[in-house]
């Protein structure tokens, strides 16, 4: 019985070094840290925020507390001071604990703004019915090729010289007589297009119509965005889906003659 006493006293006294052996270990580690210059200060909520939450009154009340992190896991435009906090409201959904980024309160700088538009580019929203818009499956980040259809296209303006030839009220006169070729034309408007968000119109019970028209949010070069508001202004607008990681394609403008008579228009 006393050395059975004495292994149970030993295993006590081992568990204990053992603990107080990892408290001073992650103390040092923390330490370094700290004297490393690895650990930064930001601002956490200590209760789940909802979006449109005024937060001075959260300041007021000790709602939010400072923690220290290591460098490289500080989210990009984390909060850092509770000055940053004065005066706003979330714009998103804040959890208790978690990093709080100056996207999720109004009035933060956001890379992209609200849409995450890429630099260089612009967003447009548009209105389609279902099958022009690929009934309405698709995502945002999904990417997608842009077609127009234009008709009564006529050669007359595709003459370079015809803005000379409208201002000489002779030379419109015999062109106005003369026998243009007027064709219909399909074209790729956009090769490859990034969609940015989706709305679509949904039934009583809340589950997506299907047939109805699906709003695209979609960000264009700015080109593009010129060419897409003519083709809806003055043409008709088709889109495709892309698969995941395949570039979309260019093609030349399409006729009637490529389709009945491919080899003489080569």
């Amino acid at each position: 019985m006393k050395s059975r006493g004495l292994v149970v006293v030993l295993a006590l006294i081992l568990a204990t070094i053992a603990t107080a052996g990892v408290f001073l270990y992650s103390r040092g580690v923390k330490q370094e840290a700290i004297a490393g210059g690895d650990l930064q200060d930001v601002i956490v909520s200590k209760v789940d925020i909802a979006a449109n939450t005024q937060l001075d009154g959260l300041l007021s009340e000790g709602r939010f507390e400072i923690i220290q992190v290591p460098v490289d896991a500080v989210v990009v435009g984390a909060v850092t001071d509770l000055a940053q906090l004065r005066g706003r409201t979330t714009s998103a959904y804040v959890f208790a604990g978690e990093q709080i980024p100056e996207s999720r309160i109004q009035g933060g700088l956001i890379p992209g703004g609200v849409l995450g538009i890429p630099e260089g580019h612009q967003a447009i929203s548009v209105a389609l019915g279902g099958p022009r818009a690929i009934a309405g499956a698709l995502a945002g980040g999904d990417r997608i090729t842009i077609y127009a259809t234009f008709e009564g296209v006529s050669l007359l303006l595709l003459d370079k010289n015809f803005l000379k030839k409208a201002n000489d009220p002779s030379a419109l006169a015999a062109l106005s007589q003369a026998d243009v070729p007027v064709f219909d034309t399909t074209v790729v408007l956009a090769p490859e297009v990034e969609v940015l968000r989706v709305a679509q119109a949904l039934n009583e019970d809340g589950s997506a119509s299907g047939g109805g028209d699906v709003t695209l949010t979609l960000a264009f070069l700015p080109d593009e965005a010129q060419q897409f508001v003519f083709a809806l202004e003055k043409g008709r607008v088709y889109m495709s889906l892309l698969p995941p990681d395949e570039a979309g394609v260019d093609l030349a403008p399409l006729t009637v003659a490529q389709l009945f008579l491919p080899e003489k228009t080569k």
